[in-house]
């Protein structure tokens, strides 16, 4: 069974795992750091490491938003995974969905742009978070437009998208003029990957060492003549004005992505390989369009989705999965729109844009396997059933007598 998606790792991750395992430093020491180094490389701009990108990102919005009186706007994609909108309603935000590009599947500036014009005055703060759908970026020029109208914050969900560059930029992401910060994710699926862990990218430095003290329980140094503590009554040096929590990456993590970070280059080129492979096989298919529509050069390539024309190939959603499973290709969907979770189908209809380019992609989007290392003949078996079923040859009247 070919998966959709494999972490790639060789005797360099293994060999900087057992370092760290060895020098008895397991979390709190330098290799969080060397990896914080690698990641402000990749991204363009200083990055704190968290434990997974989930909690990176409740921890930047719990940032964001402590120091506002009144009520907060998160605006999100529909197609996209739970964890911003998650977090962003466990703090108290309200969310409000957008539609998608029919393209490239990311954040409609335009469809935003509405939104914010009928419902952004009920706002003490707003945060617009465009997705980096599959590793492509989203429109950013447009979305910076539209959050400067609003007085909204830009702040970009680059889960999919390390070490990539904007379209038609050479700036990497994570370093977008007029973004406040970017998170990302080092997930197992992810281009650069250490099991679980995240980081938020900033160029500033007051959220910067807000987040450092955030993921370290807020403890801060006091100094020693500081007359607001009791030295003859408290052995450590530190003092906690607010409550923090640990969110802190191990150095056991940090370890491993090091390593997948100063080899991401090499990695994205041999997923952008194999990107354009897809590409090739797929152009001109019946009932098949890739996503985005054509390559695009600065793609991180993290994954690979087509729409399949479901009523072309007579195949159900669950048909369609079935037959690529049965024929040894493991696929995954990217994602179940927000509004058909049952965590957001409240989400008030004042609060959304339309959502019908989401809607109607969703029936036949799926991710096919795509990760550093996939064979060549794994691929063609891939592309080979997936052909079959954009010219209708595992509908299910296709084997009837």
């Amino acid at each position: 069974m070919i998966p959709y998606a494999r972490p790639y790792w060789d005797r360099a991750e293994a060999d900087a795992l057992l370092a760290a395992l060895e020098s008895g430093m397991w979390t709190g020491g330098g290799r969080v750091a060397e990896f914080e180094a690698e990641i402000e490389r990749l991204a363009g701009a200083p990055a704190v490491t968290m434990s997974s990108g989930t909690t990176a990102v409740h921890a930047l919005l719990h940032t964001i938003g402590a120091a506002t009186n009144g009520p907060k706007l998160l605006v999100t994609p529909a197609l996209t995974f739970a964890a911003a909108p998650a977090a962003a309603g466990l703090l108290g935000w309200d969310v409000a969905l957008c539609d998608v590009t029919e393209d490239g599947l990311t954040a409609d500036p335009a469809g935003i742009a509405e939104l914010l014009g009928r419902v952004g005055h009920r706002y003490a703060r707003i945060v617009v978070m465009p997705v980096h759908y599959a590793g492509h970026t989203a429109d950013m020029p447009a979305l910076t437009r539209v959050c400067a109208a609003a007085g909204a914050d830009l702040v970009e969900d680059a889960c999919h998208a390390i070490g990539a560059r904007y379209d038609g930029t050479n700036v990497p992401v994570g370093a977008w003029p007029g973004t406040l910060a970017t998170y990302f994710s080092f997930h197992p699926t992810k281009p650069v990957a250490c099991g679980e862990g995240g980081a938020v990218v900033t160029s500033s430095p007051e959220l910067l060492a807000e987040l450092r003290a955030l993921r370290n329980h807020n403890m801060l140094p006091v100094s020693a003549d500081d007359p607001g503590q009791d030295h003859d009554l408290a052995p450590w040096p530190y003092s906690v004005a607010t409550p923090g929590m640990n969110l802190r990456l191990s150095d056991l993590h940090s370890a491993i992505g090091t390593v997948q970070a100063r080899r991401a280059p090499e990695s994205r080129a041999d997923r952008a390989r194999l990107a354009a492979r897809y590409h090739a096989a797929f152009d001109g298919l019946p009932g098949l369009r890739t996503v985005p529509g054509t390559r695009r050069a600065h793609s991180a390539h993290h994954l690979f989705p087509v729409v399949f024309d479901l009523a072309l190939a007579g195949l159900s959603k669950r048909d369609l999965i079935g037959v690529l499973h049965d024929n040894g290709a493991r696929c995954q969907v990217h994602y179940t729109p927000l509004h058909r979770l049952p965590a957001f189908a409240g989400v008030p209809a004042a609060l959304r844009t339309g959502l019908d380019t989401t809607d109607a992609v969703f029936g036949g989007l799926v991710s096919l396997p795509l990760w550093r290392g996939l064979p060549d003949a794994d691929q063609d078996l891939v592309i080979d059933v997936v052909t079959e079923i954009a010219h209708g040859k595992h509908s299910r009247g296709a084997h009837d007598d």
